[in-house]
């Protein structure tokens, strides 16, 4: 999902798709009132979205205040599309429409009571954030719903809210069913309608589909912080609750502090922003388990068994907590990479697959058991890797955002560090790697292409000049880790004592300096 969208999700109860069928009394209806929607109302009781259905989370505030306002002045909105299982409404096609007008009604913009139920601490900042952003635009440009409750009944001079006062108590969404007589057929209707009319991404739609798997349940987990909707709500107690724990451990590991834009602070979350951050998360899951991950988003892979006990979630979740501490949190082996020298391009902006290449580098210098040869040379790597951003961009413009890019990018780390360590200055490691085929397209960092140059916009400067500002200053000054000379950043930090307290130091804090954990604990130690 992209940034900056309202979270609606939790407006609209999830339920498994899969169930017995109960013959539904009565005729159909045919329209949905906005009396239906309210908390109390008999229809949306009754109201749910199939488990496999992606978040409804993809309107931006205006697009949300669009809807509510279209519905009040009585333009054309397309009908819902909905599957009835026993007194049971299941919303195929319609989601984000239902739910915008459910959040009018209820003040809920991902921040309300349905929400705080949902998602309780799993609900971020900048879920907050752009919550607030929606309400204050639905106040201006519309009005509140308890505001026009309070008008029914008196005199309204304003004549366009009178109208809007009206449509209130006469308008209605169409209602289109859907006649599959089987939960199979009608999941075949909903990825057919929704691939037609708005198509879903590639990696979402793998994880949608493959949603009893446990790399799927594995990765809505860490997104949600072990909040949300429980996918893994069948498993025992015991395998639940380890589950929630490893989740919520490794979404604050992944994405606190909360990360600001512009950038105005160098201690960003090693991993961007965690709202909406499914596809990359679900990238990682199946990078830490050795599942492979597509050359391109749109290639298919085979989906993993559904895992019915939670074992397989719960070791898939482990290996990527233990991933995660090769390169940030307090643990011992951590190298504690800086994301704006790893994670981040010099705009500000997160790059998944250079974090994901990250990865996989400090794997191969554990493996390799070059750590502390790494440690070695580190400032130099680094300060170059740095400078050389434009290596990492070029080689995903290159390959594309799958895992062609990703493991390019991971060889040209253990280039850069292999020349390092033999002595070779950056511009040398360069000069060879550029002779070879799998590199040669770093000779365009020589060559500025066409938009490289940013003109100063008329209404001041953009969030990734500002970054970009930010971030070159910041990192011509950083702590720095007295053992190797890098960058150290807030998540990855321990306090080394300059002097041994077995040669007397103490712990004064005139004797204590920041560190890497790897380099406190498996360098100097």
């Amino acid at each position: 999902m992209p940034a900056k969208t309202v979270n609606l999700d939790a407006l609209i109860p999830r339920e498994d798709f899969v169930g017995e069928i109960a013959q539904a009394g009565g005729s159909p209806r045919t329209t949905i009132s906005l009396s239906d929607l309210g908390r109390q109302g008999f229809f949306q009781a009754n109201l749910r979205k199939p488990d496999f259905q992606r978040e409804t989370g993809y309107w931006t505030p205006n697009k949300v205040v669009d809807l509510v306002k279209a519905f009040l002045d009585r333009d054309l909105i397309p009908a819902v599309i909905l599957w009835q299982r026993g007194d049971e409404v299941f919303v195929i096609d319609g989601a984000h429409r239902l739910s915008a007008l459910i959040a009018w009604v209820r003040d809920d913009y991902g921040d309300g009571e349905d929400s705080n139920r949902l998602f309780g601490a799993g609900l971020t900042d900048e879920q907050r954030a752009v919550a607030k952003k929606t309400r204050d635009l639905m106040k201006k440009e519309i009005g509140t719903y308890a505001e026009f409750n309070g008008l029914i009944g008196k005199t309204v001079p304003d004549p366009r809210k009178a109208r809007r006062l009206a449509s209130i108590g006469q308008e209605s969404l169409i209602i289109q069913w859907v006649t599959a007589a089987t939960p199979e057929a009608a999941e075949a209707s909903f990825f057919k309608i929704n691939q037609a009319a708005q198509p879903i991404d590639p990696v979402e739609r793998r994880i949608l589909q493959s949603r009893t798997s446990p790399n799927a349940i594995a990765s809505r987990c860490i997104v949600r912080g072990g909040q949300g909707h429980k996918y893994w709500a069948s498993f025992d107690d015991e395998t639940r609750k380890k589950i929630e724990e490893l989740g919520e451990k490794i979404h604050a590991d992944l994405y606190k502090p909360p990360h600001k834009n512009p950038v105005t602070s160098a201690d960003q979350p090693i991993a961007g922003q965690g709202y909406n951050s499914l596809p990359f998360v679900f990238d990682l899951v199946s990078l830490c388990n050795g599942i492979n991950i597509p050359a391109t988003p749109a290639a298919k892979i085979e989906a993993l068994e559904p895992d019915l006990e939670g074992v397989q979630t719960l070791a898939m979740l482990s290996k990527v907590n233990e991933r995660i501490e090769t390169i940030s949190t307090n643990s011992s082996g951590s190298l504690g990479l800086h994301p704006l020298v790893y994670f981040y391009a010099r705009s500000g902006n997160f790059i998944p697959n250079a974090f994901l290449a990250s990865l996989q580098f400090a794997k191969k210098l554990h493996d390799h058991k070059k750590k502390k040869a790494f440690t070695s040379i580190r400032r130099d790597f680094e300060d170059f890797l740095f400078a050389h951003k434009v290596f990492v961009s070029l080689t995903i413009t290159r390959l594309g955002s799958g895992s062609r890019s990703l493991q390019r990018i991971a060889d040209l780390y253990w280039a850069l560090f292999e020349g390092f360590e033999a002595g070779n200055t950056g511009e040398e490691i360069v000069a060879e790697l550029v002779k070879q085929g799998d590199f040669v397209h770093l000779r365009q960092a020589e060559i500025p292409s066409p938009g490289a140059v940013v003109l100063p916009g008329k209404k001041g400067a953009s969030h990734e000049s500002k970054s970009a500002a930010f971030i070159r200053e910041a990192m011509a000054n950083p702590v720095r880790c007295p053992i190797c000379q890098a960058a150290v950043h807030s998540n990855s930090i321990t306090f080394d004592h300059l002097q041994r307290r077995r040669e007397g130091g103490n712990n004064d804090g005139a004797n204590l300096a920041p560190a890497h954990p790897f380099c406190n604990s498996g360098v100097k130690n």
